[in-house]
């Protein structure tokens, strides 16, 4: 169950976000020991419309939640609430959601401003949550985790009084120990699924501690999470055919590459014996990735949307950013980026630029949401 706590951020004005936080500033400086006591746990925020009127309940979710996604209320006569508890565990976020039926959108002109690269498994507590183009077996239920990648495409749908768990991994992270890292948007992985399981099990036990552990406390339990998850998507895409051992080489090899994907002298060669492996070997390691030259091209291209929706970047052409990061010809690049990202270069500069235009005035930072955001 969800924590009844007063909620920090609404629709309302700023005045009353200045007055919440002045209250606490004040409660801080009056009690020294308690300030620093919250100040060795792990963040945590606490969400809760209860109190609200209609109106501005739904305005406060729409507003918070459409950090991520474009979202409705499915049944409108119903009265409204939700609310949200999470713990920002240094490089992973775990949010307990309560809500009413609702719809989750997002677009690849969404994708395409926010540039979010994040995998979420969401375990479902009660109520189901699947595609809305899809069938009763596409849908997770109570047990079951339903997966989402914020760098595809979403339309789903939650049923009446729908309570979830959510891990939010970063997917360079994550990506590295799955087999199929690009196949697991909405996808459903069955509860009673062993390796599942003992993720379920982990996930409340982590969401029932979690307020009383340290940073360090949280550190410490990020890899084990991270690995565990993998070891839950990966059952569930196919039958095992690589030892951990194998999961963990790849991983690292992986991470060699990211450290040098504009070199363009990076070949197959150089990074097995970096390994001290065959080439043979190199390739079996990332068939999953289909390949150690699409890994390569594809973290190239990331590389350059994210160039693209910079700022800072604006000033530098797309031919520039193309041969940057190895496409001597720009019809290449282009070809390729729209392939990957069914978006092209240009249209990411435009959408980042209005992106930018609508967070000229960011408002709270302190959402769980905004933390998924900041995620890297």
């Amino acid at each position: 169950m969800l924590a009844d706590c007063p909620m920090v951020r609404t629709s309302s004005s700023r005045v009353h976000q200045q007055h919440l936080r002045a209250r606490m500033a004040e409660g801080a400086n009056s009690n020294p020991t308690a300030a620093m006591t919250a100040a060795s746990r792990v963040r945590h925020v606490v969400m809760d419309t209860r109190g609200l009127g209609q109106k501005e309940a739904v305005a406060a979710w729409q507003e918070s939640i459409g950090v991520l996604y474009d979202v409705r209320q499915r049944s409108k006569g119903d009265p409204f609430s939700f609310s949200a508890d999470a713990f920002h565990l240094g490089e992973i976020v775990l949010t307990g959601y309560r809500c009413v039926a609702h719809s989750f959108d997002r677009t690849r002109a969404r994708i395409g401003r926010d540039g979010l690269d994040h995998i979420t498994l969401q375990l479902c507590l009660r109520g189901g949550h699947g595609r809305r183009d899809g069938g009763s077996a596409d849908q997770a239920n109570p047990g079951d985790f339903f997966i989402a990648d914020l760098a595809q495409a979403q339309a789903t749908a939650t049923t009446a009084e729908f309570d979830s768990l959510n891990l939010t991994i970063p997917r360079r992270l994550l990506a590295p120990l799955l087999k199929a890292p690009d196949e697991q948007n909405l996808r459903r992985i069955r509860g009673d699924a062993p390796l599942a399981a003992l993720l379920r099990n982990h996930l409340g036990g982590l969401y029932a501690g979690a307020g009383r552990m340290s940073p360090e406390e949280a550190e410490a339990i990020v890899q084990p999470t991270i690995e565990l998850a993998a070891a839950a998507l990966n059952a569930s895409v196919a039958e095992e055919n690589a030892a951990a051992v194998q999961l963990a080489l790849t991983g690292q090899i992986g991470r060699y590459i990211d450290e040098r994907l504009l070199d363009p002298a990076l070949a197959s060669e150089e990074i097995a014996a970096a390994f001290g492996i065959s080439t043979r070997k190199l390739y079996y390691l990332f068939e999953a990735h289909g390949g150690v030259a699409s890994y390569v091209t594809r973290g190239r291209l990331q590389r350059a949307r994210k160039m693209l929706a910079d700022p800072a970047q604006q000033g530098r052409s797309i031919a520039d950013i193309a041969e940057l990061h190895g496409f001597a010809y720009r019809t290449n690049f282009v070809r390729a980026f729209r392939k990957l990202f069914g978006i092209t270069p240009r249209e990411v500069r435009a959408h980042a630029a209005e992106g930018r235009r609508m967070r000229d005035d960011p408002g709270d930072d302190t959402t769980m949401w905004h933390w998924i955001r900041q995620l890297r």
